[in-house]
C-alpha cells in the first residue's frame, strides 16, 4: 500500500455511524465477559472486541475534526493523530492493546487472560466510548 493510501479522509458524517459499530463491539464483549469461564471460549475475544471498539472510537473522533484516518489498527497512532485540544481519557499505553486487532486472533489462548484484566479492559473501552460521545455532542451541538 503506498503511503497516500494509508489515511483516508472520511466525511464527518460518517462519525456517528463508527460510534453505533463502537456500541456494538463494546456490547458483544461485555456479554461474553459477563459469561467468562461458563463455557469453552477464548478470553481474546473479549480483547478484540474491546479493541475494535477503542479503534472505532478514536477513528469517529478524527472524522469529526476532518482528520484524515490512518487505516491501521494500532491505537497509539491513532491517539497520536488525535488534536491537542481533543485529549481522550487514555494515551499511548492503550497501545498494548492493538495486538488483539491482529497477533492475538490468530493464535490459540497462549496467554493467561484473567476475568479481572478482560473487566480492565471492557472498563476502558467504555470510557472511551462514552469520551467519543461527548467529542461528538460538543462538535455537533458547538
Amino acid at each position: 500500500m503506498s503511503p497516500a493510501k494509508q489515511e483516508k479522509l472520511f466525511q464527518v458524517q460518517y462519525a456517528p455511524e463508527l460510534i453505533r459499530i463502537a456500541e456494538g463491539d463494546l456490547g458483544s464483549a461485555k456479554l461474553l465477559l459477563q459469561q467468562f469461564g461458563m463455557f469453552k471460549s477464548r478470553a481474546e475475544n473479549i480483547f478484540f472486541l474491546a479493541q475494535q471498539s477503542i479503534e472505532k472510537s478514536l477513528k469517529a473522533v478524527l472524522c469529526l475534526h476532518g482528520i484524515p484516518v490512518p487505516l491501521v489498527h494500532e491505537l497509539g497512532t491513532l491517539v497520536a493523530k488525535l488534536p491537542a485540544a481533543s485529549n481522550p481519557v487514555v494515551g499511548y499505553e492503550i497501545s498494548k492493546l492493538s495486538e488483539f486487532a491482529s497477533i492475538r486472533r490468530y493464535e490459540e489462548g497462549s496467554l493467561e487472560l484473567t476475568a479481572e484484566e478482560a473487566t480492565d479492559v471492557v472498563e476502558i473501552g467504555q470510557r472511551v466510548l462514552e469520551w467519543a460521545k461527548s467529542e461528538e455532542f460538543r462538535m455537533i451541538n458547538g
